[in-house]
């Protein structure tokens, strides 16, 4: 989903949003190590890239790999008890990391006057070049990961964002029946496929429609 026009990237933004609470739901009944604060990350990250107007179609790139990491960490957290070896911690903790860093170069793009990020521009691509590499890499050991459980189009790097959010709500909807918070999430996360985004997330996080503009 190329994040050509507002609305656009507003779902992404949205779908985002879903995917950390729900991850966050399970990491929180599940008390796997790391997740909660890479949910913690990404809601501020978020709320920054909406509000961005230097580097957004970039910052909407990177937004939108995070929710593709998202879910796949939901599907692990889910499905497999791999998520919980040392070696997987280590990567999730490096992950963590990585959304740490890309947090604080969004606050100094943020802070910035128009004239000293015209300066910087050089330096704040670099930063973003790091960030956008790093979690790449961590999505590419994340997919390889996951189990066959899931539907080849989620494992694709090139699957369309709004396919790959109904697998993650059809997955979070699969688990009803063994954990009622999962299936609070996945009723309320499902309206936002329908065009409603009235999840009510642990970090609320308001978009900008671009009507009042």
């Amino acid at each position: 989903m190329a994040p050509s026009s507002p609305a656009t990237a507003n779902k992404i933004l949205e779908y985002t949003v879903v995917a950390a609470n729900a991850l966050h739901d399970i990491a929180t009944a599940s008390q796997i190590p790391f997740l909660s604060r890479v949910c913690a990350l990404i809601l501020p990250i978020i709320s920054m890239v909406q509000s961005a107007r230097f580097q957004r179609e970039r910052c909407l790139c990177i937004v939108e790999e995070i929710h593709h990491s998202l879910c796949a960490l939901t599907s692990l957290a889910i499905h497999s008890d791999h998520i919980q070896a040392p070696e997987m911690l280590n990567q999730i903790a490096q992950y963590t990391g990585t959304l740490q860093k890309l947090d604080a170069c969004l606050r100094s793009l943020r802070e910035l006057g128009t004239i000293k990020r015209l300066f910087k521009q050089g330096e704040i691509a670099a930063q973003l070049d790091t960030c956008e590499m790093e979690l790449r890499t961590l999505l590419g050991i994340f997919t390889a990961k996951q189990t066959v459980r899931l539907t080849t189009a989620l494992d694709q790097l090139n699957v369309d964002t709004e396919t790959r959010h109904q697998e993650l709500l059809e997955l979070i909807a699969s688990q009803s029946s063994s954990c009622e918070t999962v299936s609070l999430i996945g009723r309320s996360s499902s309206n936002v496929s329908s065009g409603t985004f009235s999840l009510l997330p642990y970090n609320y996080v308001q978009f900008d429609t671009g009507r009042d503009a």
